[in-house]
Formats: C-alpha cells, structure tokens, sequence
C-alpha cells in the first residue's frame, strides 16, 4: 500500500486536530466569502464569484477533510483492556 493510500485510509485525528480543523474551516468559509463577494463586485461578474468560491472550497475540502499528520500531533494514548474475572 502506498503512502498516500494510507494517508486516506487512517482516519482517526486527535481533539486538538479536529479544534484545528475546525478553526480553519471557519476562517476559510469567512475569508473566501469576502473575496469572492468582492472578485465579484469588482469584475462585475456573478459567475466568476461563483468559480472563485467553487476553487477556494474545493481547496479547503481537500485541506479539512483528509487525516493530514498535521492533525494527528497531540494523539492520545489509550490505557489497555482489562480482563473482568
């Protein structure tokens, strides 16, 4: 299996990774309204408003959603099973 494989394949991220996640999808979502609201105002085109947002969530998606190690930094160590008698 190859690297990337992997990398799709191991879904689990941490508490912090997820906050992270989740900062960066706020930000993102704020930022690229705002310049695609103004790409549009300024080019005077609603379409290119529309392809301006498509691109930049497109490019969040693919930084948000997959298990990048920069999201698995602070994983938590489980204790082990117990055996109940």
């Amino acid at each position: 299996m190859s690297d990337f494989q992997t990398l799709l394949l191991e879904g689990p991220i941490d508490f912090v990774g997820q906050q992270l996640a989740d900062s960066i999808t706020f930000y993102l979502v704020s930022i690229v309204g705002a310049v695609a609201f103004l790409v549009g105002i300024i080019a005077g085109d609603i379409s290119l408003t529309a392809y301006t947002c498509a691109l930049f969530f497109t490019a969040g998606f693919v930084i948000v959603v997959f298990p990048w190690p920069f999201y698995k930094r602070h994983l938590l160590k489980w204790l082990p099973p117990t055996t109940q008698n």
